[in-house]
C-alpha cells in the first residue's frame, strides 16, 4: 500500500431499531417495576443487544441512558430500547421478560418500529428481512392478542425511507389514571455540510453541551435535564428527561452515510408545543434534504388533538408521500415524507440509498446463530 493510497470511509447505519415494551405491575412486584433492575442486568441486556451504556440521568419518573449505539429508557413499567448500527436489538427481548417475570410484571402491549436501513446489505439476521423480525416478536408477543401481533410497513420504497411497524396489546381493561403516549419521530438524511460539520471534535469543538447548546438542540425541550456526548471523531447522541416526557437525538455527520433522528415522547402534558413547530425547528438545524416523520398514539379511542397528523410543512420542504394506519392491537401511526424544494429532482447530494425491507435476501450466513461475542463498538458514528 501506498502512503498515498485514499481508503474508503466504513459504512454506518445510522437508521435505529427501536422497541417499547409496556408492563402491567403484578402483587408483588416492586413499586418502581423495571427501574429496580440492578445495573449489572441491564449490563448483560445492553450486551445482549451488542452495544454498551456510556451515561446516564434519572428524574423521579425514569432512568435515560446513552448508549455507544444510542438509547435506553426505563420507567416503572416501560422499556424503550433504540439501537443503530448492526446491534442486535432484539437478542435482548428473551432475557428482559426473563427479568421482568422475576419481579412479578408481565408484558401488556409491544411496539417495535424501524426505517428502511440505508445499508441493508449489512443487517445481520433477522435484520435482513421485516417478516423475520415480525417472526420473532410473534413468538414472543403475540400471544397477548387474540389473533397475534399486527405489522405493516407505511411509505413508498421509492418516495424516501419507510416506516415498518409491530404491534402486540392484550387489550385488557387499563386502569383509570391511563393516559396515552404519544411519540413523534424524525429522520433525516443529507444533512447540510455546515449543520453536519457541528458534530465533528475538531478544533472547534468544545464540549458536548456547547455543542448541545450552540446547535439549537437545547432549546428543543428548555426545561429538560440533558446527557450528551460527542463521539470521537464525530457523531452525537443526547438524552433529555422532563417529567415523564423524553427527547432523544442521534446524528452520523458523515457526509457519505449523513443522518439524525430526533424522538419527542410523553403524555399530552408533556408535549406542549405542536407537532409542526418542533418538526419545523428540527429541520432547521440539520438542514436535511430528505426527511420522514411519524406521528404515533398508542390509544386511538380518545382524542388525538394535534398529534394525528401533521398539518402544515417546514419552509422549504414538499411533501413526497403520507400514510396512516390503526392497528387492530390499538394504536395509530400517520407517516410523511418529506423533500427539500431545492434540490435537484434525481441527484441525491450522498450515496445514501435503502430498500423494501421485503426485497432483502437472506444469504445462509446471515441466519447462523448469534455468537454471544463482546458488544461492537463502531468508531467514529453514533
Amino acid at each position: 500500500m501506498t502512503i498515498d493510497t485514499v481508503l474508503a470511509a466504513p459504512i454506518f447505519e445510522g437508521s435505529e431499531k427501536r422497541i417499547e415494551v409496556d408492563f402491567r405491575l403484578g402483587p408483588n412486584a416492586p413499586v418502581n417495576g423495571l427501574r429496580s433492575i440492578p445495573r449489572d442486568v441491564l449490563d448483560e441486556l445492553m450486551t445482549l443487544a451488542r452495544c454498551c451504556i456510556v451515561s446516564s440521568r434519572g428524574n423521579e419518573q425514569m432512568d435515560a441512558y446513552v448508549l455507544s449505539e444510542s438509547s435506553l429508557f426505563v420507567y416503572p413499567t416501560k422499556w424503550i430500547l433504540k439501537t443503530c448500527g448492526t446491534t442486535r436489538l432484539l437478542n435482548s427481548v428473551s432475557r428482559l421478560l426473563e427479568v421482568a417475570r422475576a419481579l412479578g410484571m408481565k408484558p401488556r402491549r409491544c411496539k417495535y418500529t424501524r426505517a428502511s436501513f440505508l445499508f441493508p446489505e449489512n443487517q445481520p439476521f433477522p435484520y435482513t428481512a421485516f417478516e423475520h423480525e415480525v417472526g420473532f416478536l410473534n413468538e414472543h408477543f403475540g400471544a397477548m392478542c387474540a389473533n397475534g401481533g399486527t405489522a405493516f410497513v407505511l411509505g413508498e420504497p421509492y418516495q424516501g425511507l419507510q416506516w415498518h411497524v409491530y404491534l402486540a396489546d392484550d387489550m385488557l381493561p387499563l386502569e383509570a389514571s391511563f393516559e396515552p403516549t404519544y411519540n413523534l419521530e424524525v429522520c433525516m438524511t443529507e444533512l447540510g455540510s455546515k449543520a453536519a460539520e457541528q458534530f465533528f471534535r475538531k478544533e472547534h469543538f468544545i464540549s458536548a453541551e456547547q455543542t448541545t447548546k450552540d446547535t439549537g438542540i437545547a432549546a428543543l425541550k428548555p426545561r429538560a435535564l440533558i446527557d450528551d456526548y460527542v463521539f470521537e471523531p464525530c457523531g452525537y447522541s443526547m438524552n433529555g428527561i422532563d417529567g415523564m416526557g423524553l427527547i432523544t437525538i442521534h446524528v452520523t455527520p458523515e457526509a457519505h452515510q449523513s443522518y439524525a433522528s430526533v424522538e419527542f415522547s410523553g403524555f399530552g402534558k408533556d408535549l406542549v408545543v405542536s407537532p409542526e413547530e418542533l418538526l419545523s425547528k428540527v429541520v432547521k438545524i440539520f438542514q436535511p434534504g430528505k426527511v420522514s416523520v411519524t406521528l404515533s398514539v398508542d390509544k386511538v379511542d380518545m382524542d388525538v388533538g394535534a398529534w394525528g397528523a401533521v398539518g402544515a410543512l417546514p419552509a422549504g420542504y414538499g411533501l413526497q408521500g403520507a400514510a396512516s394506519q390503526v392497528s387492530p392491537c390499538g394504536g395509530k401511526v400517520a407517516y410523511y415524507t418529506l423533500a427539500e424544494k431545492l434540490a435537484a429532482p434525481g441527484s441525491p447530494t450522498t450515496p445514501l440509498h435503502h430498500a423494501a425491507s421485503f426485497l432483502s435476501i437472506v444469504t445462509s450466513s446471515d441466519s447462523e446463530a448469534d455468537n454471544g461475542s463482546e458488544p461492537e463498538q463502531e468508531p467514529g458514528s453514533v
